[in-house]
């Protein structure tokens, strides 16, 4: 099929089912198609062919399913040039973004690493506060309980620290992912954006 006559037979299709207003976009927009098909290296019929029957096409936007239209991507010569090239300046933007988005990691992660060291040192140190204190005994009573009770605070600490360890690390692994995953999102809605 021709290009004119794909084109004729789509704006019959469309003024049954289509708003008049939105008919001359619809048009404009797979002319335009057709016209990138042809700009990639595909004959007229090819390029009409691939994009399929105005009816099909017509029953496809009635339905709101989105019709992907593969168009060959041809890399130039002339772009690796410019690749090779230009790696001082797009490579050390690249490898600052990383080192940036690492850095955040970094700082997100410092308070669960503070309370878990706290959570580590506080529960060691009171075991063996609780388990020396007796050999205080010869030196007063006093040392003794005195030394019992900054065990028991310094485990009871401990546990504190752990326990907000735990919990600051649930929260803390989700804001790493969403960080981590956040430039292949972007990336993603800039292609279907594209398409």
């Amino acid at each position: 099929m021709e290009r004119v006559d794909f084109i004729k037979e789509l704006a019959a299709e469309l003024s049954y089912k289509t708003k008049p207003r939105e008919i001359h976009q619809l048009i404009d927009y797979y002319d335009e198609m057709i016209e990138d098909l042809i700009e990639e290296g595909l004959s007229e019929a090819e390029a009409v062919a691939r994009l399929g029957k105005p009816k099909d096409l017509v029953k496809a936007l009635h339905t709101e399913e989105e019709i992907v239209v593969e168009i060959p991507r041809r890399f130039h010569p002339f772009l690796y040039v410019l690749l090779i090239l230009g790696f001082p300046l797009w490579g050390s933007l690249l490898l600052a973004a990383i080192l940036l988005m690492l850095s955040v990691l970094l700082v997100l992660w410092c308070g669960p690493f503070t309370t878990g060291i706290l959570g580590i040192t506080g529960v060691l140190s009171g075991i063996a506060s609780v388990v020396l204190s007796p050999l205080l005994i010869t030196d007063g009573l006093f040392l003794l309980f005195s030394q019992l009770g900054v065990g028991l605070f310094l485990f009871g600490f401990g546990l504190l620290c752990l326990l907000a360890t735990y919990r600051m690390s649930k929260l803390f692994s989700g804001l790493s992912m969403a960080c981590i995953l956040w430039p292949r999102q972007l990336l993603t809605n800039y292609r279907k954006k594209v398409i």
